[in-house]
């Protein structure tokens, strides 16, 4: 694990948002036809009326449909029922209370027509509904929820990239296009927080040693969260399938000793051919696969994996999932 390697990806993470961002969204993003195919798809976001500032909720309602269904395209073939977003001051956040047709209920901070925020706070909130967050009992903290925490936040990060890569073919809008100077600098400045970076000369293995058990015990340790989710993005990046994350909270019996056996957990509950990004996360920790595929082949695929993902250094019940 070598600091390089986390400076490198940043910084070309970085100079992709001014550079690269036409060409790649000309050749690898979809094209305009594909996105008005896949506007088509079965999620319903309804955005409810209320203090949006001067945003219309009918435009808010339009982008958050765009996010959710290029986030359903690492899900394929799952169903999320309707969801009602409505603003408040105590979001962003999802509701374990469901509305009255049985709607997932998020709240967002955004306000305005400042569509990188509602990007990055709706990515963290509807991953959690994706990743099954209503299986933990709401009355109490589980143990390593902050796993999940940092899985959404790295999904954020993940969609304000796509987006400020593509805003030209994602904008739901077209008169929007004029916005992509400033969601390149929201996406910019969020990459280049320092707290998402390592200290200098300190490896990965060594900050969570040092930061795991508190981790353990307060899943909202935010700026925490937030360095370990830029180690996590590589992974995001490099495998597509995300239905693993589906599995993540299944059978999450809230006391695993160790995170170890939180992700051992995850691992034995995830269908077999969507266990790849399950088994690159036991590689940026350096953790051992499961038993089950102990043997000479499962080692030889343990080493390939954790050279593949190494780490550079750099509340109340039905109220939230955060």
């Amino acid at each position: 694990m070598r600091r390089a390697t986390l400076m490198t990806s940043i910084v070309l993470t970085l100079v992709g948002f001014h550079g690269t961002g036409a060409a790649e969204a000309k050749s690898g993003s979809l094209q305009a036809r594909d996105v008005a195919r896949e506007r088509k798809a079965s999620l319903l976001i309804r955005v409810a009326p209320g203090d949006w500032g001067n945003a219309n909720p009918a435009e808010i309602e339009a982008l958050l449909n765009s996010v959710g269904n290029e986030m359903l395209k690492h899900f394929p073939g799952s169903q999320v029922p309707p969801i009602i977003v409505s603003p408040s001051r105590n979001g962003p956040l999802v509701m374990y209370q469901k509305g009255p047709s049985n709607e997932y209920q998020v709240l967002l901070a955004a306000k305005d027509t400042h569509w990188a925020e509602y990007v990055y706070e709706f990515s963290h909130e509807l991953l959690h509904i994706l990743a099954g967050y209503d299986l933990r009992a709401p009355t109490r903290t589980a143990r390593h929820q902050w796993f999940e925490e940092m899985l959404c936040e790295t999904a954020s990060l993940y969609m304000l990239k796509r987006y400020a890569l593509s805003w030209d073919v994602l904008a739901p809008r077209t008169e929007w296009k004029g916005y992509t100077a400033e969601l390149q600098r929201f996406t910019n400045r969020a990459f280049s927080e320092k707290h998402r970076r390592l200290p200098v000369n300190v490896t990965f293995e060594d900050w969570y040693q040092e930061n795991g058990q508190s981790l353990a015990t307060k899943p909202y340790l935010r700026e925490k969260n937030e360095l370990v989710a830029m180690m996590f993005l590589p992974l995001l990046e490099q495998i597509q399938d995300w239905r693993a994350i589906g599995y993540l909270n299944l059978d999450n019996r809230e006391g695993d000793p160790t995170l170890q056996d939180y992700l051992a957990r995850w691992y034995r509950k995830t269908p077999v051919a969507q266990r790849q990004l399950v088994k690159n996360t036991f590689g940026v920790f350096h953790f051992n696969l499961p038993a089950e595929d102990a043997g000479p082949a499962a080692a030889g695929m343990q080493a390939a994996v954790q050279a593949e993902v190494s780490m550079p250094d750099e509340g109340a019940a039905g109220k939230r999932g955060r």
